[in-house]
Order: C-alpha cells, then sequence, then structure tokens
C-alpha cells in the first residue's frame, strides 16, 4: 500500500509553488512581463490609447511583477546549495 500525502523533504512531490516559481525562467518572464507593462503603459497614454489598452498593459505589468516576486520568494527559502 503507498502513501499518498508523503512530505517533499523524504522524496514526495514538490510543492505548487516550487513549480511555479521554482524555476529561473519564471523570474526572466517577470522581469519582462514587467518591463512591457510600464513601456506599453507609457507608451499608451503618450498616445492617447483608450483605457482598456492602458488597463490591458497595467495588467500584464503586474502578472509579470507578480512572477518576479514569487519567484525571489521561492528562492530565498530554498535550502542554500553545499559547493
Amino acid at each position: 500500500m503507498q502513501r499518498r500525502n508523503t512530505p517533499a523533504g523524504r522524496g514526495g512531490n514538490p510543492p505548487v509553488s516550487h513549480v511555479l516559481f521554482g524555476n529561473h525562467r519564471t523570474l526572466i518572464m517577470g522581469i519582462l512581463g514587467t518591463m512591457a507593462g510600464v513601456v506599453g503603459s507609457v507608451g499608451g497614454i503618450s498616445a492617447g490609447a483608450g483605457v482598456l489598452e492602458i488597463l490591458g498593459f497595467v495588467g500584464i505589468g503586474v502578472l509579470g511583477l507578480a512572477l518576479a516576486v514569487g519567484y525571489v520568494v521561492v528562492a530565498s527559502r530554498r535550502p542554500p546549495s553545499r559547493g
């Protein structure tokens, strides 16, 4: 009989936060998304775009910021490597 609730430290499945934010590509995508949101919002405001277009870029920026912060939080909780 198999145990279903095995903790991650004993060979079980990794937590969902490590699956979503544990890869360095998440940090890169977060930085790019944040930059796209800022540049798109400023460009949309200066070009006279509508409210929905500007809010769309703000949403992209917020999502990118959430990805970058999520990676940093998960990386700070990771045990240090030995070597």
